[in-house]
């Protein structure tokens, strides 16, 4: 009875990781058309890494630290992310947590244990080492997870997060989504070693898995997740996938790229993970109809409402200056309103 309980739960689990795939997917192409619409101004698609990011997830308690890069969207779906906060971030719109400051795509979701997002690639590892020493410290059995490109593992805040994580016995994840391209710079002509060989050289433990299967990322994370929480230290995953789209919407990659994985083929994750759960018996062709028609559904009328919210109020830039307003604050705030 019981193994049949469990059975029906990791079905459960599975089947609501595929619906963050897909709503995600979803949420994703919307985006990108609004914004050759004029009416987004930024964003930086995630079409192709969905599998990396939500079988990482799986292997995650809610009580977990994740500082996060820019195209993390398909994980902050699955762990519960409202896509009014998405949303309201990308448009700046007055119910916009960071109050329209923030470049879009620079999420903020402290509610989930999502950190707030750099710009420059790479800086949030520091970050994330901070925090695992601060957790190992405070003597708590959380780990933290860090997500990145393969363009970040080129970086001097790569070798110091590493190499501190690796000192300290750190309870960090270092999690590189290589899906091949730094901006326009193919993997190959910005760095001559294999990602995953590089934790050997820091001491660490090094894996590479195929990104674009959400069982091999969910086991490869578990297993480094078990080593964290068990005070063996830290490990480098290389997640390879393919970036099916943009770098962002101001990038063009038919200049610099003929080869391309298509929306619908045998290697997009979707499309595996598809085949995966069907073959498991997990999912049917009526279940997935179903999945994908309600996320067309929910992304619709999300995207609708939130566009219809104004934007901040001119009063808001005197805010979150100080924790008490100056009076010099106090004096620009009166010449200006």
């Amino acid at each position: 009875m019981t193994e049949n309980v469990n059975e029906q739960v990791d079905k459960e689990k599975f089947v609501r990781a595929y619906g963050a795939m897909v709503l995600s997917r979803t949420f994703d192409k919307k985006i990108v058309t609004a914004q050759r619409q004029g009416r987004v101004g930024f964003y930086t698609p995630t079409m192709g890494q969905e599998a990396t990011q939500i079988g990482a997830s799986l292997a995650l308690d809610k009580d977990d630290l994740i500082f996060q890069y820019y195209r993390d969207v398909p994980m902050m779906i699955h762990r519960g992310v409202p896509m009014e906060k998405l949303l309201d971030q990308i448009m700046g719109n007055g119910e916009d947590y960071a109050k329209g400051r923030q470049m879009p795509s620079h999420f903020i979701a402290r509610d989930n244990n999502f950190m707030s997002i750099q710009s420059p690639v790479a800086s949030n590892l520091p970050l994330a080492t901070g925090a695992g020493y601060a957790l190992k410290y405070r003597k708590k059995n959380s780990v933290v997870l860090t997500t990145f490109g393969d363009g970040s593992t080129s970086t001097p805040d790569f070798h110091a997060a590493m190499n501190m994580a690796a000192v300290y016995d750190l309870p960090v994840i270092f999690l590189c989504e290589n899906n091949q391209w730094a901006i326009s710079l193919p993997i190959e002509k910005q760095t001559r070693a294999e990602i995953w060989k590089k934790a050997e050289g820091y001491g660490m433990e090094g894996v590479k898995v195929d990104g674009n299967d959400l069982f091999a990322t969910f086991k490869a994370t578990s297993d480094a997740v078990k080593r964290a929480r068990d005070g063996k230290g830290p490990t480098l995953i290389e997640a390879v996938s393919f970036r099916m789209g943009p770098h962002s919407t101001s990038d063009d990659p038919n200049k610099y790229r003929s080869n391309s994985v298509q929306e619908g083929s045998d290697m997009d994750p979707i499309i595996i993970t598809e085949n995966t759960l069907k073959g498991m018996g997990i999912l049917n062709d009526a279940m997935i109809e179903k999945i994908r028609s309600e996320a067309e559904r929910i992304v619709t009328e999300k995207f609708e409402e939130r566009e219809k919210i104004p934007p901040p109020e001119p009063s808001t830039m005197f805010d979150d200056v100080y924790e008490e307003m100056s009076w010099t604050v106090k004096e620009e705030r009166g010449e200006i309103l």
